[in-house]
């Protein structure tokens, strides 16, 4: 197992993640009438759907395509598939380099494709609660960097992590919505990193 001193970096990361997705979201789009992308847009009957081009400056313009649907999941506001990715990502480098330095380096194979399998987990997971579950896409980003938080603390064997993954779901899913909730549960992993880190003095094994 790691050493739970250790878990101030995910924490750490994964909060940092947060506060750049909600800067990208609050981000303005600039000009008039630049295209932004496809959107289902509600017709006139019940149950009816229409694809047609959405424009940044609010016009929408029907492509005479349609399809008949129950209900549209509403997509994510924030840019959850990226940010965790790249939280995955630099967990993993993180790990790697206190492994070695702890002169327990783990097999490269192994590893990479334990890492790989973590990247691939993310699209997946989140595939399945948007067509099994029918979840929002921040609902389901939220789920995901809890399931995350989740492994963590059975790796580490740290009730703290379990706690502070607690408080991370009630704060992004319950309470709150995006973006206040990535912002305030940023806060707290911020807060939950830095409790890690003056629990005691730092030891080699606790840092790459």
């Amino acid at each position: 197992m790691g050493s739970s001193r250790r878990s101030w970096f995910p924490l750490a990361a994964l909060g940092f993640a947060q506060l750049v997705m909600v800067a990208v979201a609050l981000i303005p789009d600039e000009g008039s009438g630049r295209f932004v992308g496809l959107q289902a847009l509600p017709m006139t009957r019940e149950n009816q759907l229409v694809v047609g081009t959405r424009y940044s400056d609010g016009g929408a313009y029907a492509t005479g395509l349609s399809a008949t649907a129950a209900d549209v999941v509403p997509s994510a506001r924030l840019s959850w598939l990226v940010g965790l990715a790249c939280v995955v990502l630099a967990v993993a480098g993180w790990y790697w380099l206190g492994l070695r330095r702890a002169e327990t380096p783990p097999r490269p194979v192994r590893f990479v494709l334990g890492t790989l399998g973590a990247l691939i987990a993310v699209p997946l997971l989140d595939l399945v609660g948007a067509l099994e579950l029918r979840l929002p896409g921040d609902v389901r980003g939220a789920l995901l960097a809890a399931l995350g938080l989740l492994v963590l603390a059975a790796y580490e064997r740290s009730r703290f992590v379990l706690a502070v993954t607690g408080v991370f779901l009630l704060v992004t899913v319950v309470f709150l919505t995006p973006p206040a909730g990535a912002l305030v549960s940023a806060g707290v992993l911020f807060g939950a990193a830095f409790a890690v880190l003056l629990r005691g003095p730092v030891t080699a094994a606790d840092t790459p």
